[in-house]
């Protein structure tokens, strides 16, 4: 049974709460204040996450840790969505990441945090909605679950993602194990069939490099040669049913992300999800290491 603690993160000037459940030799930590995401996953304190360096501590948007995307996954066409003939402007990936989480309950069984409109959502998303994120770790798993609920008076189209950040000593070192159905550098046009072997390689001269796939089945799984961590995603096909594969060049990260829309899918009729009024469905997943 896990363990529940609290502590502070402290470095360049900023200082925030965190949350720690322990079971064991493994360790999963989740910092409410920002974007309510996983910050630390460890097994005998070696580390399985990624912190990009001064970005967590600086109030742009997190791209490190496990990121939480709503109501978008990705940057929608020119930047905004379109409801009622109104046209929203959205950051990349929504507005979940952006906001500090209320912690609902902690305990040693499970830590739970919620999110509900504001100001600032309203502006750019002008729903009514509960999120409600429930962390719970047994052993060498994790295991993340949002729930969408729709408090409002009209329907509410969304689509949700993750976005972990799995430190990695280079990309060369890392192979993958996926199975899925289609496997491309863009989600726009005709999606060509997934190679038997999906890899992660680098075109000359790119800044980075990504895969979306479709039809992937549970779980994503890779291992990483230089520092012999071996992680597993894990996720109900149903409810996700896109993956993405991405590094940025000169970083010692990879991202193995479920997924259940593109970027414009919000802007696509049948490609996202909408709850009715009084509504709610959760979306889980896991995180195995070793």
């Amino acid at each position: 049974m896990s363990t529940l603690t609290t502590g502070t993160y402290e470095k360049y000037g900023a200082s925030y709460k965190t949350l720690t459940l322990t079971d064991g030799e493994y360790a999963f930590t989740v910092t409410p204040e920002k974007g309510g995401m996983a910050t630390s996953f460890t097994k005998n304190g070696d580390e399985y996450l990624w912190l990009r360096d001064k970005n967590f501590e600086s109030t742009d948007r997190p791209r490190c840790g496990i990121p939480i995307l709503f109501p978008n996954c990705g940057k929608p066409d020119d930047g905004v969505h379109h409801f009622n003939g109104a046209a929203y402007p959205i950051e990349v990936h929504g507005l979940a990441d952006l906001v500090p989480w209320q912690v609902k309950s902690a305990d040693d069984t499970a830590i739970e945090l919620t999110l509900t409109p504001n100001g600032l959502t309203k502006f750019v998303y002008p729903f009514d909605f509960s999120l409600t994120m429930r962390y719970t770790l047994t052993g060498s798993t994790a295991t993340l679950a949002l729930t969408v609920v729709n408090t409002g008076d009209k329907a509410l189209p969304f689509s949700v993602g993750f976005h972990p950040y799995f430190a990695a000593s280079k990309l060369d070192n890392v192979a993958f194990d996926i199975d899925a159905a289609t496997c491309s550098e863009s989600a726009k046009g005709e999606q060509p069939a997934a190679p038997e072997t999906i890899t992660l390689t680098r075109k000359e001269g790119s800044a980075d490099s990504i895969r979306l796939m479709t039809g992937v089945k549970s779980p994503m799984r890779f291992t990483d040669s230089g520092n012999g961590h071996k992680v597993t995603v894990s996720f109900d096909e149903s409810v996700f049913t896109n993956g993405v594969l991405w590094q940025q060049d000169a970083e010692s990260f990879v991202c193995m992300e479920p997924w259940n829309g593109w970027a414009n899918s919000v802007n696509e009729a049948g490609h996202h999800i909408e709850l009715n009024p009084g509504e709610s469905k959760e979306f889980k997943w896991s995180v195995t290491i070793g």
